[in-house]
């Protein structure tokens, strides 16, 4: 039976399924890695379901059959390590959220797949690709740091050599906009992308539409700026002003420009080499896709691990705009939203919400504002040279709206 399964991937996500199981066509084994239902519910359905990509100009539905063997993880170990032993084995993917990237104990991601690449190599079996999906910046690069930290403290110097040697960890960058699901079907957007790092692999996917390129950094960088920054920019101002879904939010009339020329006027300066990319008709066809009226893509969802995800998605671009030189009030007013987001909602879900909240619900600005992020477990901070201006957004924000924010920056620029 292990002979079937080609790609083992970690992350039973609704993405997931909307994404890497639609271009896979070789069997797969999907792990659900925190809780059971999921994979429980595709195995009684036959392990089969239907995928709908749905814009304003009409839907499509695709029957997804890839994902052969539904698992949980640590109930299904023995099956896993299985798999993960068999010669037949071409890869590991995972989409497991930009939070599960840390050291963190043996139910820890990277400690969980260094045990399954220490069963692989027990068992003599040929070297594989190691994926990651997440939007971590060099995400398998990333990756391959944290397992071989974790197998160095092991002290298990053959496993670590032979890991070097044979695995090998191609970055890629993933994009689909896939809300969470409210039904059995899973909804979506017709777009759909993969770019992965030259890697032996590439025969797999061929005519997949998966694209395999020398760098992956430009897309990457592309993609977690002026994609995923401006999603959870719009995420937070639509939490605080009660906005519920980003395809609204993202055509407010104040919300809108602001969005557009934080694209164009920062995000865009801040990436240095864009890999041929044009990238201000890249951040024109991401407002389109994020104002799709039928992604019923709410902010709430969005918003959470928002301590995970700023970091990459709009500290790095703010930070470099200031190695440049280059002024940066956009994203100094995204990140015054977020600390004021932070302060004010009632539901944050967050990894880093109880030592977060606190900190930004102090009354005095500038004092919120260096304590909130200077917090010691962001790996990636903020210079500190923008914390006055954030403090001083903050005090508008609190004194009237964010919207009122906003439509000052718009008028400034």
């Amino acid at each position: 039976m292990s002979n079937q399964i080609q790609f083992l991937h970690l992350g039973l996500g609704a993405f997931h399924r909307a994404h890497q199981a639609v271009f896979i066509k070789q069997n797969i084994a999907s792990v659900s890695m925190r809780k059971s239902d999921v994979a429980d519910s595709l195995s009684a359905k036959g392990n089969k379901f239907e995928v709908i990509a749905r814009d304003a100009k009409g839907e499509t539905t695709t029957l997804v059959e890839s994902i052969k063997e539904p698992l949980f993880y640590p109930r299904d170990i023995s099956r896993i390590t299985e798999i993960v032993k068999s010669p037949e084995l071409k890869a590991i993917t995972l989409t497991v959220t930009e939070k599960a990237y840390k050291n963190d104990g043996i139910d820890g991601v990277p400690a969980r797949l260094a045990y399954l690449l220490g069963e692989r190599f027990k068992a003599g079996a040929p070297g594989i690709a190691i994926i990651s999906c997440d939007n971590v910046p060099s995400n398998s690069k990333f990756l391959q740091s944290l397992v071989l930290e974790v197998i160095s403290a092991q002290g298990n110097t053959e496993l670590l050599d032979w890991v070097n040697s044979n695995i090998r960890f191609p970055n890629s960058m993933i994009d689909r906009i896939v809300p969470a699901m409210t039904s059995d079907a899973i909804t979506t957007e017709p777009f759909n992308q993969w770019v992965i790092a030259n890697d032996p692999i590439e025969p797999l996917f061929q005519g997949s539409g998966v694209e395999f390129v020398p760098d992956v950094k430009p897309y990457e960088l592309a993609k977690i700026r002026l994609f995923n920054g401006v999603h959870s920019t719009l995420a937070y101002i639509g939490e605080v002003e009660g906005i519920e879904f980003v395809a609204d939010a993202i055509v407010h009339p104040v919300i809108a420009p602001f969005i557009k020329a934080l694209q164009e006027s920062e995000m865009v300066p801040s990436i240095l080499d864009t890999g041929g990319i044009d990238l201000i008709s890249y951040a024109k066809t991401i407002r389109e896709r994020i104002s799709n009226p039928t992604l019923r893509h709410r902010a709430h969802q969005i918003a959470m691990d928002g301590s995970q995800k700023m970091q990459q998605r709009i500290f790095d671009g703010a930070n470099e705009l200031a190695n440049q030189g280059i002024a940066a009030p956009l994203h100094i007013a995204a990140v015054a939203i977020w600390i004021h987001f932070l302060a004010t909602n009632s539901e944050i879900d967050d990894p880093l919400a109880h030592k977060l909240v606190p900190l930004a619900q102090i009354s005095d600005a500038l004092d919120a504002v260096t304590k909130t992020l200077s917090l010691p477990e962001f790996t990636r901070k903020l210079n500190p040279s923008y914390f006055p201006a954030i403090a001083a957004d903050l005090i508008v924000i609190r004194g009237s709206s964010v919207l009122s924010l906003i439509s000052n920056r718009i008028g400034e620029l």
